[in-house]
């Protein structure tokens, strides 16, 4: 959830150089076999966008489905995870879940700790080593706010949130998705990062060829993350792909304050939407596509002070990133420049 992270290292745990505490573990019930994939699809559509972290941003789903409404024909919109964040209010809390409970949806590592009462996995981020614990620290610290807020709501939201999927499959045109929040290992997996997938050594495509075997997938469409990315591979296979949308309610890129979708469809982007395009590929038949969700800066900013103030840790963390975007740009997304996101 912050993409300054590298990939989780397992060997830094195990060596000491990072606490597997509180942020930073991924419990056992986060992981999951790629095989999980070989299955029936959940979702078969024509259009199908993926919108991964949408952190509570109400405006960013207005334009979300106004993005939708300009299509030649109806598209599926499947909420990835990480739709609450810093809608730590009830009343905003409610109308996010609602709305977002009327499309397609799974549980992100946020849902499914709001969810749950034990304080063993925080965030349940699993943050990488690279990640400064007071970074850490903070997310923890939301986590709880919207975990207070969740408790105290008259119609308890937790238990919606706890029977959302964790992965979902989707048929679009010729191609199999694998939807997923973090990766093909696990709900908070970060090896589907931008700087592992354009890093890739011969045992890490070993690995994504036998995930990608193992799954019977095309593609995986994920985000987790918050930096988009869109990688390719050549497998045994055949043509493989995954895209991270990054993020949908927030910046994704410096100097910019939109949020990014992934939409995947049989149709070319019709001309309403040309402007949203930032990258892309065309696979088979089905167009893959990273688009923009432009909406009112100002007035998401003014939501998001009225719920955190200027010391909280939520405004510590983002507010500088939701304002003016990180260091990251879509050169770095398509591993065209090499980035190292440490702290």
């Amino acid at each position: 959830m912050d993409m300054r992270a590298r990939p989780p290292t397992a060997q830094a745990v195990r060596t000491g150089t990072v606490e597997p505490g509180p942020g930073r573990s991924c419990p056992p019930q986060y992981g999951y076999s790629p095989r999980v994939f070989a299955r029936t699809p959940d979702i078969a559509s024509d259009t199908l966008y993926v919108i991964g972290g949408l952190y509570g941003n109400l405006l960013a789903l207005d334009a979300i489905e106004q993005m939708a409404a300009r299509e030649p024909a109806v598209a599926t919109l499947a909420f990835n995870g990480d739709f609450h964040w810093f809608d730590a209010d009830a009343a905003l809390f409610a109308q996010v879940q609602q709305r977002v409970l009327a499309h397609v949806a799974m549980r992100g590592n946020v849902e499914t700790e709001i969810a749950g009462d034990d304080d063993t996995a925080g965030c349940g981020c699993a943050y990488p080593e690279s990640v400064p614990d007071d970074d850490v620290a903070r997310s923890n610290a939301i986590l709880q706010r919207l975990r207070q807020v969740a408790a105290q709501m008259p119609n308890d939201p937790r238990p919606q949130l706890a029977a959302l999927p964790m992965h979902r499959v989707a048929q679009v045109g010729e191609l199999r998705i694998g939807i997923v929040h973090g990766d093909a290992w696990s709900l908070a997996g970060w090896r589907f990062a931008h700087d592992a997938l354009h890093g890739v050594d011969a045992v890490a495509q070993a690995r994504l060829n036998a995930a990608f075997e193992q799954a019977a997938v095309d593609g995986f469409a994920c985000s987790h993350t918050c930096a988009p990315a869109l990688a390719a591979f050549t497998t045994p296979a055949g043509d493989r792909f995954v895209v991270n949308n990054g993020a949908a309610g927030m910046a994704n890129f410096a100097g910019a304050g939109f949020g990014v979708i992934t939409r995947l469809s049989t149709r070319a982007l019709p001309a309403a939407l040309q402007a949203q395009r930032l990258y892309g590929l065309h696979e088979r038949g089905v167009w893959v596509d990273a688009l923009k969700v432009e909406f009112d800066l100002a007035a998401w900013l003014r939501r998001f002070d009225a719920i955190w103030a200027a010391d909280s840790p939520a405004a510590v963390s983002y507010r500088g990133r939701l304002a003016h975007g990180p260091a990251f740009t879509r050169d770095a997304a398509l591993g065209r420049v090499v980035v190292h996101c440490g702290g």
